[in-house]
């Protein structure tokens, strides 16, 4: 579904460097804007209504090109606390110790240690990861402050599938942790790719049965 009349910030945000996506010209993402905007404008001066802010939305896109992608982390979506939501999947600020990092980064970073047997990082930014080749993305791009999954929106979804499709075109390893990745094994081309499949490392999901596999 095409915007009507264009809209100028759409294609803008359709030029991110090194990504063709077509998403941002639909009408799917401007029903998703046009949510976002209403959460705007009525919540109070100074207060985020959702999580990451609309600046950082997209930033794992920002951080690396469609062509310097090896592999690809899919998890839901944004940590609710304002404080560490990035838009770079699981990555936190820089300026949190351990000790108060969120329990899931706790979890994927002390499987991150054990299987690859190397320390446990001293900070939580993974932004770095990036810049290895690591696309790290929240299938849902926004979160409300009520909680997980606040803004699971079906709008939302054209935008991953577009990505997996471009990606899978190349061949690139993905790994989908949780039930609301898993939703887009499909969108992968098996014959030139790789795929993961693990439980998310949520609290919520510890103790359930995940794979094991090395991302």
């Amino acid at each position: 579904m095409k915007i009507k009349g264009g809209d100028e910030v759409a294609k803008s945000r359709s030029k991110i460097a090194g990504w063709d996506l077509k998403y941002f010209n639909t009408g799917e993402w401007q029903v998703c804007d046009e949510r976002l905007k209403d959460l705007e404008k009525s919540s109070l001066p100074g207060f985020r209504p959702f999580n990451p802010g609309r600046s950082d939305l997209f930033k794992a896109l920002r951080l690396i090109q469609a062509s310097e992608v090896k592999a690809v982390i899919l998890e839901q979506d944004p940590y609710p606390d304002k404080r560490f939501a990035t838009g770079v999947a699981f990555s936190i600020p820089e300026c949190y110790l351990s000790t108060d990092w969120p329990p899931t980064l706790k979890t994927l970073l002390r499987e991150y240690s054990s299987d690859l047997r190397l320390p446990i990082p001293d900070r939580g930014n993974l932004e770095r990861w990036s810049s290895a080749g690591v696309l790290l993305w929240n299938v849902i791009p926004s979160v409300g402050n009520s909680g997980p999954l606040s803004h699971d929106w079906h709008e939302y979804s054209y935008l991953t599938r577009e990505l997996i499709s471009l990606l899978s075109s190349r061949g690139v390893v993905f790994a989908f942790l949780g039930q609301v990745a898993r939703r887009y094994v499909d969108c992968v081309d098996l014959r030139n790719n790789h795929v993961l499949v693990a439980s998310h490392p949520s609290p919520r999901e510890i103790g359930r049965a995940s794979c094991r596999e090395r991302v």
